[in-house]
């Protein structure tokens, strides 16, 4: 007695087996906006600000003393 090897039918028209379509997560309404930022992300931000204002109080220096002379 030879047994055939189990096979599910699988419908695929020639394109391969369809995937399932997961649920898409709910829309979140506007005012559940929460923003989390990590300690590097703060420390990166206040650093680009910090090099800026440096950068800013310096041209002012540079341009307070060429009307001076």
């Amino acid at each position: 007695m030879t047994r055939e090897p189990e096979r599910i039918k699988v419908p695929t028209n020639g394109k391969g087996p369809h995937q399932i379509d997961e649920p898409s997560p709910e829309p979140s309404s506007p005012g559940d906006l929460t923003v989390a930022f990590t300690p590097t992300q703060i420390a990166v931000g206040f650093g680009i600000v910090a090099s800026l204002v440096l950068l800013a109080a310096r041209e002012f220096r540079r341009r307070g003393r060429r009307g001076r002379s």
